[in-house]
Protein backbone atom coordinates (compact mmCIF):
# COMPACT_ATOMS: atom_id res chain seq x y z
CA UNK A 1 0.00 0.00 0.00
CA UNK A 2 1.06 3.57 -1.19
CA UNK A 3 1.53 6.37 1.50
CA UNK A 4 -1.31 7.93 -0.59
CA UNK A 5 -3.46 5.13 -0.29
CA UNK A 6 -2.86 4.36 2.87
CA UNK A 7 -3.13 8.27 3.86
CA UNK A 8 -6.76 7.83 2.24
CA UNK A 9 -7.52 5.08 4.05
CA UNK A 10 -6.92 6.55 7.23
CA UNK A 11 -9.03 9.40 6.51
CA UNK A 12 -11.57 7.51 5.77
CA UNK A 13 -11.52 5.31 8.76
CA UNK A 14 -11.46 8.11 11.13
CA UNK A 15 -14.04 10.39 9.58
CA UNK A 16 -16.10 7.33 9.84
CA UNK A 17 -15.95 6.82 13.14
CA UNK A 18 -16.24 10.79 14.40
CA UNK A 19 -19.71 10.62 12.26
CA UNK A 20 -21.05 7.14 13.70
CA UNK A 21 -19.54 8.03 16.96
CA UNK A 22 -19.35 11.89 17.44
CA UNK A 23 -19.54 12.27 21.48
CA UNK A 24 -16.55 9.59 21.68
CA UNK A 25 -14.58 12.58 20.02
CA UNK A 26 -15.91 15.57 21.44
CA UNK A 27 -13.75 17.60 23.91
CA UNK A 28 -16.97 18.23 26.45
CA UNK A 29 -16.78 21.94 27.38
CA UNK A 30 -14.01 22.42 25.85
CA UNK A 31 -12.93 25.35 23.10
CA UNK A 32 -14.01 24.82 19.70
CA UNK A 33 -9.59 24.67 18.70
CA UNK A 34 -9.09 22.28 21.51
CA UNK A 35 -6.69 19.51 21.17
CA UNK A 36 -8.23 16.66 18.82
CA UNK A 37 -8.15 13.22 19.69
CA UNK A 38 -4.94 11.44 19.30
CA UNK A 39 -5.14 8.22 16.76
CA UNK A 40 -2.31 6.46 15.09
CA UNK A 41 -2.89 3.09 14.43
CA UNK A 42 -2.08 1.00 11.35
CA UNK A 43 -4.46 -0.39 9.06
CA UNK A 44 -4.76 -4.08 10.20
CA UNK A 45 -5.88 -2.41 13.80
CA UNK A 46 -8.68 -0.38 12.06
CA UNK A 47 -11.29 -3.26 12.99
CA UNK A 48 -10.23 -3.48 16.22
CA UNK A 49 -11.20 0.23 17.60
CA UNK A 50 -14.12 -0.13 15.04
CA UNK A 51 -15.46 -2.77 17.55
CA UNK A 52 -14.20 -0.90 20.53
CA UNK A 53 -16.28 2.21 19.76
CA UNK A 54 -19.21 -0.11 19.06
CA UNK A 55 -19.07 -1.62 22.56
CA UNK A 56 -18.16 1.95 24.18
CA UNK A 57 -21.52 2.99 22.59
CA UNK A 58 -23.50 0.01 23.71
CA UNK A 59 -22.56 0.15 26.84
CA UNK A 60 -22.03 3.63 28.16
CA UNK A 61 -25.03 5.00 29.55
CA UNK A 62 -26.73 8.37 27.98
CA UNK A 63 -26.65 9.96 30.99
CA UNK A 64 -22.70 9.70 31.38
CA UNK A 65 -21.58 10.48 27.75
CA UNK A 66 -21.08 14.07 28.12
CA UNK A 67 -17.98 13.84 30.53
CA UNK A 68 -16.36 10.92 28.14
CA UNK A 69 -13.64 11.39 25.17
CA UNK A 70 -11.14 9.18 23.78
CA UNK A 71 -7.61 11.34 24.05
CA UNK A 72 -5.21 8.80 22.46
CA UNK A 73 -5.43 5.77 20.31
CA UNK A 74 -1.85 4.58 19.07
CA UNK A 75 0.02 1.46 18.30
CA UNK A 76 3.78 1.70 20.68
CA UNK A 77 6.06 -1.25 19.43
CA UNK A 78 3.16 -3.68 18.27
CA UNK A 79 1.18 -2.79 21.75
CA UNK A 80 -2.23 -0.83 21.77
CA UNK A 81 -2.40 2.32 23.67
CA UNK A 82 -5.53 3.72 24.86
CA UNK A 83 -6.29 6.92 27.26
CA UNK A 84 -9.98 8.37 27.64
CA UNK A 85 -11.51 11.03 30.02
CA UNK A 86 -15.05 10.15 31.88
CA UNK A 87 -16.30 7.09 33.55
CA UNK A 88 -13.87 4.21 33.53
CA UNK A 89 -16.53 1.28 34.82
CA UNK A 90 -17.98 0.73 31.95
CA UNK A 91 -14.95 1.04 29.44
CA UNK A 92 -11.67 -0.08 30.88
CA UNK A 93 -12.84 -3.79 30.52
CA UNK A 94 -13.30 -3.05 26.74
CA UNK A 95 -10.24 -1.49 26.25
CA UNK A 96 -8.20 -4.23 27.78
CA UNK A 97 -10.16 -6.43 25.16
CA UNK A 98 -8.72 -4.52 22.49
CA UNK A 99 -5.72 -4.82 23.46
CA UNK A 100 -5.60 -8.37 24.17
CA UNK A 101 -7.60 -8.50 20.21
CA UNK A 102 -4.51 -5.71 18.70
CA UNK A 103 -1.47 -8.13 20.50
CA UNK A 104 -3.07 -11.18 17.56
CA UNK A 105 -3.86 -8.93 15.03
CA UNK A 106 -1.29 -7.95 12.03
CA UNK A 107 -0.72 -4.76 11.82
CA UNK A 108 -0.98 -4.52 8.04
CA UNK A 109 -3.45 -6.70 7.54
CA UNK A 110 -5.83 -7.76 10.36
CA UNK A 111 -5.50 -11.32 9.95
CA UNK A 112 -3.76 -13.04 12.96
CA UNK A 113 -0.26 -12.50 14.04
CA UNK A 114 1.99 -12.59 17.02
CA UNK A 115 4.18 -9.43 18.14
CA UNK A 116 7.57 -9.66 16.84
CA UNK A 117 10.92 -7.83 16.62
CA UNK A 118 13.06 -7.02 13.65
CA UNK A 119 16.12 -4.96 14.52
CA UNK A 120 14.70 -3.19 18.07
CA UNK A 121 11.23 -2.53 16.63
CA UNK A 122 8.02 -4.85 17.93
CA UNK A 123 5.35 -5.29 14.90
CA UNK A 124 2.10 -7.64 14.99
CA UNK A 125 2.53 -9.25 12.14
CA UNK A 126 1.74 -12.32 10.57
CA UNK A 127 3.67 -14.98 8.65
CA UNK A 128 3.63 -13.36 5.38
CA UNK A 129 4.04 -9.58 6.41
CA UNK A 130 6.77 -11.32 8.68
CA UNK A 131 8.62 -11.86 6.13
CA UNK A 132 7.90 -8.86 4.17
CA UNK A 133 9.81 -7.02 7.49
CA UNK A 134 12.37 -9.22 7.24
CA UNK A 135 13.41 -8.61 3.49
CA UNK A 136 12.94 -4.38 4.16
CA UNK A 137 15.44 -4.49 6.68
CA UNK A 138 17.93 -6.79 3.67
CA UNK A 139 21.36 -5.31 4.87
CA UNK A 140 22.11 -4.99 1.47
CA UNK A 141 19.28 -3.06 0.21
CA UNK A 142 16.07 -3.75 -1.61
CA UNK A 143 17.80 -4.86 -5.07
CA UNK A 144 19.62 -7.39 -3.18
CA UNK A 145 16.23 -8.88 -1.32
CA UNK A 146 14.49 -8.64 -4.77
CA UNK A 147 17.14 -10.46 -6.36
CA UNK A 148 16.77 -13.14 -3.42
CA UNK A 149 13.08 -12.68 -3.98
CA UNK A 150 13.19 -14.20 -7.75
CA UNK A 151 16.15 -16.42 -7.31
CA UNK A 152 15.31 -20.49 -6.99
CA UNK A 153 16.84 -21.67 -3.95
CA UNK A 154 17.72 -24.90 -3.06
CA UNK A 155 16.14 -25.26 0.69
CA UNK A 156 12.82 -24.16 -1.25
CA UNK A 157 12.80 -27.34 -4.17
CA UNK A 158 14.55 -24.54 -6.61
CA UNK A 159 11.62 -22.58 -6.39
CA UNK A 160 11.69 -19.18 -5.82
CA UNK A 161 10.94 -17.60 -2.51
CA UNK A 162 7.75 -15.71 -4.41
CA UNK A 163 6.64 -19.09 -5.51
CA UNK A 164 6.95 -20.51 -2.82
CA UNK A 165 4.92 -18.04 -0.96
CA UNK A 166 2.66 -17.74 -3.97
CA UNK A 167 2.07 -21.52 -3.25
CA UNK A 168 0.56 -21.15 0.30
CA UNK A 169 0.88 -20.31 3.79
CA UNK A 170 4.80 -19.60 4.57
CA UNK A 171 6.68 -22.33 5.89
CA UNK A 172 9.06 -22.30 9.05
CA UNK A 173 11.96 -23.01 6.07
CA UNK A 174 10.82 -19.59 4.25
CA UNK A 175 10.65 -17.83 7.30
CA UNK A 176 14.10 -19.39 9.07
CA UNK A 177 16.01 -18.47 5.32
CA UNK A 178 14.27 -14.82 5.42
CA UNK A 179 15.48 -14.44 9.42
CA UNK A 180 18.78 -15.38 7.62
CA UNK A 181 18.73 -13.11 5.16
CA UNK A 182 17.94 -9.94 7.53
CA UNK A 183 21.02 -10.55 10.29
CA UNK A 184 23.19 -7.47 10.82
CA UNK A 185 27.21 -8.29 10.98
CA UNK A 186 28.51 -10.54 13.34
CA UNK A 187 29.96 -7.82 15.78
CA UNK A 188 34.11 -7.75 16.86
CA UNK A 189 34.80 -6.87 20.51
CA UNK A 190 37.57 -4.91 20.83
CA UNK A 191 39.13 -5.77 24.51
CA UNK A 192 37.75 -2.93 26.39
CA UNK A 193 34.12 -3.89 25.18
CA UNK A 194 34.38 -7.79 26.23
CA UNK A 195 35.43 -6.96 29.53
CA UNK A 196 32.76 -4.37 29.83
CA UNK A 197 30.49 -7.08 28.43
CA UNK A 198 31.51 -9.62 30.52
CA UNK A 199 30.78 -8.07 33.75
CA UNK A 200 26.97 -8.65 33.37
CA UNK A 201 28.06 -12.34 33.98
CA UNK A 202 27.05 -12.05 37.62
CA UNK A 203 24.60 -9.65 36.94
CA UNK A 204 22.89 -12.45 35.33
CA UNK A 205 23.68 -14.63 37.67
CA UNK A 206 21.78 -12.93 40.67
CA UNK A 207 18.67 -12.31 38.40
CA UNK A 208 18.35 -15.80 36.84
CA UNK A 209 20.25 -18.47 38.66
CA UNK A 210 21.36 -22.24 37.45
CA UNK A 211 19.02 -21.48 34.43
CA UNK A 212 21.71 -19.48 32.48
CA UNK A 213 23.47 -21.26 30.49
CA UNK A 214 25.85 -18.83 28.03
CA UNK A 215 24.96 -14.97 26.71
CA UNK A 216 25.82 -13.74 23.58
CA UNK A 217 25.73 -10.22 22.27
CA UNK A 218 24.46 -8.88 18.77
CA UNK A 219 24.10 -5.78 17.00
CA UNK A 220 26.51 -4.15 18.47
CA UNK A 221 28.04 -0.83 16.97
CA UNK A 222 32.18 -0.96 18.24
CA UNK A 223 31.93 3.04 17.06
CA UNK A 224 29.32 4.10 19.88
CA UNK A 225 31.29 1.72 22.12
CA UNK A 226 27.87 0.92 24.03
CA UNK A 227 24.95 -0.65 23.22
CA UNK A 228 23.44 -3.93 21.62
CA UNK A 229 21.75 -6.90 22.23
CA UNK A 230 22.63 -8.83 24.89
CA UNK A 231 21.07 -12.68 24.24
CA UNK A 232 21.00 -14.96 27.56
CA UNK A 233 20.33 -18.91 26.40
CA UNK A 234 18.50 -20.31 29.58
CA UNK A 235 17.48 -24.20 30.71
CA UNK A 236 14.10 -24.16 29.94
CA UNK A 237 11.18 -21.51 28.84
CA UNK A 238 11.74 -18.09 28.63
CA UNK A 239 10.30 -16.08 31.58
CA UNK A 240 8.57 -12.98 31.10
CA UNK A 241 8.74 -11.83 34.98
CA UNK A 242 12.52 -12.83 35.10
CA UNK A 243 13.55 -11.06 32.24
CA UNK A 244 11.65 -7.93 33.72
CA UNK A 245 13.93 -8.52 36.99
CA UNK A 246 17.22 -9.35 35.11
CA UNK A 247 16.26 -5.99 32.69
CA UNK A 248 16.25 -3.71 36.25
CA UNK A 249 19.23 -5.60 37.46
CA UNK A 250 21.21 -4.54 34.57
CA UNK A 251 20.06 -0.82 34.83
CA UNK A 252 21.31 -0.98 38.55
CA UNK A 253 24.68 -1.74 37.56
CA UNK A 254 25.35 0.45 34.19
CA UNK A 255 24.45 -1.72 31.80
CA UNK A 256 20.72 -0.11 30.97
CA UNK A 257 21.92 0.65 27.25
CA UNK A 258 21.49 -3.38 26.76
CA UNK A 259 18.75 -4.50 25.37
CA UNK A 260 17.80 -8.08 26.83
CA UNK A 261 16.29 -11.09 25.42
CA UNK A 262 15.92 -14.08 27.12
CA UNK A 263 15.91 -17.49 24.62
CA UNK A 264 15.46 -21.16 25.70
CA UNK A 265 18.07 -23.55 24.25
CA UNK A 266 15.30 -25.65 23.02
CA UNK A 267 14.29 -22.66 20.27
CA UNK A 268 17.41 -22.83 18.71
CA UNK A 269 16.24 -26.33 17.10
CA UNK A 270 13.36 -24.22 15.09
CA UNK A 271 13.92 -20.38 15.54
CA UNK A 272 10.90 -19.94 12.98
CA UNK A 273 8.47 -21.03 15.59
CA UNK A 274 9.71 -19.60 18.83
CA UNK A 275 8.11 -16.38 20.23
CA UNK A 276 11.14 -14.76 19.78
CA UNK A 277 12.69 -15.41 15.95
CA UNK A 278 15.04 -12.77 15.75
CA UNK A 279 16.16 -13.20 19.26
CA UNK A 280 17.09 -16.85 18.04
CA UNK A 281 18.41 -16.46 14.70
CA UNK A 282 20.86 -13.54 16.28
CA UNK A 283 22.06 -16.38 18.96
CA UNK A 284 22.83 -19.03 15.71
CA UNK A 285 23.62 -16.23 12.87
CA UNK A 286 25.17 -12.71 13.92
CA UNK A 287 26.59 -13.11 17.58
CA UNK A 288 29.65 -13.62 19.24
CA UNK A 289 30.07 -15.48 22.87
CA UNK A 290 30.64 -13.66 26.21
CA UNK A 291 32.72 -16.14 28.34
CA UNK A 292 32.26 -16.13 32.27
CA UNK A 293 33.85 -13.79 34.36
CA UNK A 294 33.83 -13.27 37.63
CA UNK A 295 34.25 -9.44 38.95
CA UNK A 296 33.98 -8.31 42.87
CA UNK A 297 30.26 -9.42 43.85
CA UNK A 298 30.52 -7.00 46.45
CA UNK A 299 30.37 -3.74 43.84
CA UNK A 300 26.68 -5.27 41.93
CA UNK A 301 23.86 -3.48 42.93
CA UNK A 302 20.87 -5.81 43.85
Amino acid sequence: MDSTTAERRYRAFLAAAQLRYPWQFRCPGGPEDAEGVQVDVPPGWYGVLERLFEQVEAGMPMAERHGFRWRRLCARQGMLEVAFDGLRDPVSPRVVEARDRAAVTCEACGYPGARREVAGRFTVSCNHHFIERLLHGHPQGESAARHWWDTPQPGLGNRTPAAYMAAGPPSEVLIEQALRLAMPPVPTLETAHRQRLQAVWPVLDEALGEGLRSLRVAEFNPRARRGGTLIALVAGAADASAQAAAVTRLARNGFSDLRLRLVAQSDLVAPAAADDPWACMLALEASVSLSRAEPDQAFLVR
